[in-house]
């Protein structure tokens, strides 16, 4: 008697473990930046060359960039990611140009402030300030895997309040991501 209850609850916690490692392998995680689609989208090549994308481009980019941070909940649990957020990194006051690249940006403009936003919270500053926004610029290189990516912030107001077109930025994101894919159809379609 004692064995044949053993042998059930032997096969229920293995049926439940089966159960979960399909639940989890066909159910994915996000990484995603917490950010609203841009009014304009821009995308420059390491050549300087900037063009403004609209219509199936648009759409077709924007998909990409939602997407690339997106992986099976097994997977990210596998490789210690299944917690993993967009983190924001703060240059202090310093203002930095945003580097050169042999490679993409991908620029989303806004025509108002954007919320800064880390998940499904709003950033505070060191003064307890929110923090808004008028660019987001993502770095498109052509690795082959997920890797960490900077996505540059541009502030919407000068240390001053005023608003203001600023080239600079202070802040950025870093995100797991894997922009292969972006990479590729930026490189087919010859949009830079």
């Amino acid at each position: 008697m004692q064995k044949r209850i053993w042998a059930i609850v032997s096969l229920s916690i293995i049926g439940i473990l089966i159960i979960a490692t399909i639940i989890m392998a066909n159910v994915d995680v996000n990484y995603k930046i917490n950010c609203a689609n841009p009014d304009i989208m821009w995308v420059q090549h390491a050549s300087g060359n900037q063009v403004r994308v609209e219509g199936d481009e648009y759409d077709e980019i924007l998909n990409y960039i939602n997407n690339a941070s997106k992986e099976s909940s097994l997977t990210a649990l596998f490789g210690g990611r299944i917690n993993d957020t967009a983190t924001v990194t703060s240059n202090g006051s310093t203002a930095t140009s945003i580097p050169s690249t042999t490679n993409y940006y991908v620029i989303f403009e806004y025509n108002n402030p954007q919320k800064l936003m880390v998940g499904n919270d709003s950033y505070k500053d060191g003064d307890g300030n929110e923090y808004y926004y008028r660019e987001l610029v993502f770095t498109v290189n052509p690795s082959e895997e997920s890797g960490q990516v900077r996505v540059y912030i541009k502030p919407f107001y000068n240390s001053n309040g005023d608003a203001e077109i600023i080239e600079t930025y202070t802040r950025y994101y870093t995100v797991t991501a894997d922009f292969s894919g972006l990479y590729n159809y930026l490189q087919d379609s010859n949009i830079a």
